[in-house]
């Protein structure tokens, strides 16, 4: 198969700086008209390459593999990126021309942006969304809003691949309307939706990429590129560093940091929409997988939950591929909105066994197409909706049900969600898992102060916290909103994370309130709770209790996804 080609210009130079010493100069400067000779052509267009970098589509490596582009850190001045045996810079990307330095005379590149332009975005509001060989509805629901006033547009996203014969669509196409600048496309997508009783989503539309020129310093020598540049390590079995990457991102939890990390295959440094850097990773699936899933379940699992965890990573990776981070040069992004990826370094043998023994293993609905995969820590004893989650459609895959052998539950409302935290089931699989239990039922208390301050900083008019109230709770019993009253007022939050941020952190919205104190000077809130995450789709903690159980990892499969199968995608 061919290989990835990587954006890039034929216009690319490479100077030395006049303060370098000479000899440095002089060295570099042979290096480089070395490798620029030896170099193969390469004839694709440098406005081509970089428009590969937005595009939903992904090539496959020599062994047959997805090559997937991952974000490492955006919206920064500079970058710093190095390798212990020394880097290739390649201005062309793979097959191009290379600048070539070794370590010692370039054991570090600082890589930085010059006359940026950011770019343009536009935002559109989704009014519906069909299938793309729905021909007839799509001209239906054209020709509906434009008597509605309106001058409708369409825009796939979504990819299509076919593998030994298996053709794989995750494409839909949006009707959409009335664009409006970056940053207002929330605010109007909600009064179109009040408007015509319809259900709204923002569709954001890249008009114009950022431009500008990429440049590299090391040593004395200076790359300059229009718009991207690439790293590889001279040594194939080395990794490529990028200094100060954001950790802990994403998710409920709060504590964020910085760290360097190291990176298979090669890394790019191109332009994010404000013009500034954008530092990704692109790299094969295996290599991608193998740092993702022991960061995602315990590498000390039973095999069968491991080869079930590596099962799902790889069909979210490649169902996520053309409908996220549609306007950036790159196809995932690595925090949790995406999959949670730290780069090399991270891998454990046993997971990594496990990504080598469901190579191209993906989870399939029973009538075609992938499964939108979902896992969180521990649902606690029972799943979520996931239209209860993040609203849209509910997906047939993705029903709550109760992680137990017999439900006890069928409705949780405010008395059976305090007897269900308060009388577990111990025959739910995520009870039964060893060492689950601090995420399967947990007990957190914060105190009215600290709740006031952070209540204070996004709802002001509340004052001091006096109740919570869990208003409206899901098919598990998360709360999906919450009712805070305050001695000056209250306020209405809504949504499973913003909930659990607000309160400081929780593990999972699926809890109950005690107060302790004087109801009009309350000194604590102590929340009893159960589960960690979401609760959509599999249950971690389950899926290792039911691997312990003996349960292959189908079964495991099966019981979190309802009417789906493992499939041999390649």
């Amino acid at each position: 198969m061919a290989k990835p080609q990587a954006p890039a210009s034929a216009r690319s130079r490479v100077g030395a700086r006049r303060t370098a010493r000479p000899w440095l100069v002089q060295a570099s400067a042979a290096l480089v008209a070395m490798s620029l000779a030896q170099a193969q052509a390469d004839d694709t267009s440098a406005t081509d390459k970089l428009r590969i970098l937005y595009s939903s589509r992904f090539t496959f490596t020599d062994d047959g593999l997805p090559l997937v582009t991952v974000e490492i850190v955006s919206g920064v001045a500079e970058a710093k990126i190095s390798a212990k045996g020394g880097l290739v810079v390649r201005p062309d990307g793979v097959g191009g021309s290379a600048v070539e330095v070794p370590a010692g005379a370039a054991g570090q590149w600082t890589v930085r942006a010059e006359a940026t332009r950011p770019a343009l975005l536009q935002e559109w509001t989704v009014v519906e969304t069909l299938s793309p060989d729905d021909a007839r509805g799509i001209t239906a629901a054209l020709a509906r809003w434009k008597e509605r006033g309106f001058e409708p547009r369409t825009f796939e996203i979504g990819t299509m691949f076919g593998v030994d014969g298996e053709l794989i669509d995750t494409r839909d196409v949006r009707v959409c309307v009335d664009p409006v600048a970056a940053g207002k496309g929330a605010a109007r997508a909600a009064e179109l939706a009040t408007r015509f009783g319809v259900a709204t989503s923002v569709h954001q539309e890249l008009v114009r990429r950022p431009a500008g020129t990429i440049v590299a310093e090391s040593g004395g020598v200076v790359v300059r590129n229009p718009s991207v540049l690439w790293f590889t390590a001279r040594r194939t079995s080395e990794t490529v560093t990028v200094a100060d990457v954001p950790t802990g991102t994403g998710g409920s939890q709060l504590e964020t940091g910085k760290a360097d990390r190291r990176y298979w295959g090669s890394v790019y440094v191109t332009l994010a929409h404000d013009g500034k850097l954008v530092v990704a990773n692109a790299l094969p699936e295996n290599k991608l997988l193998e740092g993702l899933v022991p960061s995602e379940i315990f590498p000390e699992s039973p095999d069968a939950a491991l080869e079930a965890q590596a099962i799902a990573a790889r069909t979210e990776l490649l169902q996520k591929i053309g409908r996220r981070n549609l306007t950036d040069p790159f196809l995932l992004c690595s925090t949790q909105q995406c999959q949670v990826y730290a780069g090399a370094g991270q891998e454990h043998p046993r997971t990594s066994r496990a990504v080598a023994a469901t190579r191209g293993l993906v989870l399939l609905r029973d009538g075609g197409g992938l499964v939108d995969v979902r896992y969180s820590a521990s649902c606690g004893g029972h799943s979520e909706h996931n239209e209860h989650v993040w609203g849209g459609e509910p997906d047939p895959s993705l029903r709550g049900h109760a992680d137990a052998p017999k439900a006890r539950q069928s409705r949780m409302d405010e008395a059976a969600v305090a007897d269900f935290l308060q009388h577990p089931p111990d025959d739910a699989w995520c009870a039964r898992a060893k060492g689950g239990a601090s995420r399967f039922r947990w007990t957190q208390t914060v105190s009215a102060e600290e709740l006031t301050r952070r209540v204070a900083a996004a709802h002001p008019q509340v004052g001091r916290v006096l109740a919570l109230t869990p208003s409206d709770r899901g098919a598990s019993g998360r709360a999906r909103q919450l009712t805070i009253r305050g001695d000056r007022g209250s306020a209405e939050v809504t949504g499973e994370l913003v909930i659990r941020r607000l309160l400081g952190g929780l593990k999972s919205s699926l809890f109950t309130v005690e107060v302790q104190g004087p109801r009009k000077a309350p000194a604590a809130f102590v929340f009893h709770g159960g589960g960690f995450g979401h609760g959509v789709g599999m249950c971690q903690m389950g899926a290792i209790g039911m691997a312990e159980a003996g349960k292959h990892r189908g079964q495991i499969l099966s019981h979190y996804f309802l009417g789906t199968k493992v499939h041999k995608l390649y």
